[in-house]
């Protein structure tokens, strides 16, 4: 084979790639996902602080939380994707935590950024 061919046949190769990586990455764009994949699926991991956090994704928006040895299930703890980014909201005693973080709907794992009130914290959960 000759070196033109080589080295086009390698181009070609590489274009595809890029190109399928991107198909992805665009079909994202023109076709945002809205987290319903996510519905029955639990998540978790540690946050920056060391505490352990576990999430069920439910239908219509319901979280339920696993979070400093209690269990909980409650309406006012939720969840929304929209426009590639993920909002859980949770009602602690102490008030709402908010966090977010860049959502897509192939994702294993999601880096969150927690606030609430005046304390900030980063959590980074896994698909369980």
């Amino acid at each position: 084979m000759s070196r033109l061919r080589i080295l086009a046949t390698a181009a070609l190769a590489f274009g595809l790639v890029v190109g399928t990586t991107g198909c992805g990455q665009i079909s994202e764009v023109l076709n945002p996902s809205t987290g319903e994949e996510l519905v029955g699926t639990t998540w978790s991991g540690t946050d920056s602080d060391g505490a352990d956090w576990a999430f069920e994704f439910q239908q219509g928006g319901g979280l339920g939380l696993t979070f400093g040895g209690g269990v909980y299930d409650d309406d006012s703890d939720v969840w929304i994707v929209d426009n590639g980014v993920i909002s859980v909201g949770i009602a602690f005693d102490t008030g709402i935590a908010n966090l977010t973080g860049p959502y897509s709907r192939d994702a294993t794992s999601l880096d969150l950024e927690g606030v609430q009130g005046d304390v900030t914290w980063n959590l980074t959960i896994e698909k369980d």
